[in-house]
């Protein structure tokens, strides 16, 4: 069983493992254009990411400012969508290279963002819903996915980028019981050696997002509850 468990852990393949967003009070919700991360782009500030998005469909033009100005995101969204102000004539030509300078300023514009898109590692960031097939997955998965393909691009370009993901024991190793002794004196050391040692790299905010996105099992829980209470009766004796 050790050898199986040890083979298992190679033959894991980050760039196989997944991260899916969309609603912005989920995990990864900060990657949405939704998310409440102002940013400063063309000598003014947007409110989000969609604001500037769509404003620019209308640039140089008094649409632009309304834009702007959009009381919410979702506000913002239907003002460029409508279909009765003029749209630029090149909008089809510019929009993907206008979607990657939002996107690189708003990262650049908070480091919180940063460092939860580099914890990412080689995970593939999906734009995760059935309203979008361009900038989405179309929620089948046969979507452009256009969204996470430009996050991801960023990511593989950023300083400090390290294409190392570890995912928690209990998705990497599906089969194991978690009072498995045999598998944490063996592979399950291992990997979970090198599952802290990512961990330790990681801001609290990328771990924030990690810890709520892969919650565990109702066994797990347990099982992790009963070890720490293990631990802090073994650290009580020591102290007695």
């Amino acid at each position: 069983m050790i050898e199986e468990n040890r083979k298992k852990m190679k033959e894991l393949k980050p760039e196989e493992w997944f991260i899916r967003f969309y609603e912005t009070n989920k995990p990864y919700g900060c990657f949405s254009n939704f998310a409440k991360y102002p940013i400063m782009l063309n000598n003014k500030e947007w409110v989000t990411t969609e604001h500037y998005f769509q404003a620019q469909k209308f640039a140089g033009t008094e649409y632009e400012e309304e834009v702007r100005l959009a009381s919410t995101p979702m506000e913002a969204a239907r003002l460029g969508r409508d279909r009765n102000k003029p749209l630029r004539k090149d909008w089809e030509d510019c929009k993907v290279q206008i979607m990657r300078e939002a996107l690189i300023t708003k990262v650049e514009q908070h480091p919180s963002i940063k460092s939860i898109l580099l914890s990412t590692g080689d995970c593939t960031i999906v734009e995760h819903t059935t309203n979008d097939a361009y900038w989405g997955d179309g929620g089948n998965g046969q979507g452009q996915n256009m969204l996470g393909k430009l996050l991801m691009e960023i990511r593989n370009g950023l300083d400090g980028y390290v294409p190392e993901f570890f995912l928690p024991q209990w998705i990497a190793f599906p089969d194991i019981h978690p009072f498995s002794i045999g598998w944490r004196m063996g592979a399950g050391e291992d990997y979970l050696m090198y599952l802290w040692e990512w961990r330790k790299k990681q801001s609290p905010e990328a771990l924030k997002e990690y810890d709520e996105y892969f919650t565990p099992p109702d066994e797990w829980v347990e099982a992790i509850k009963l070890r720490e209470a293990l631990k802090n009766n073994i650290q009580d004796s020591k102290d007695n």
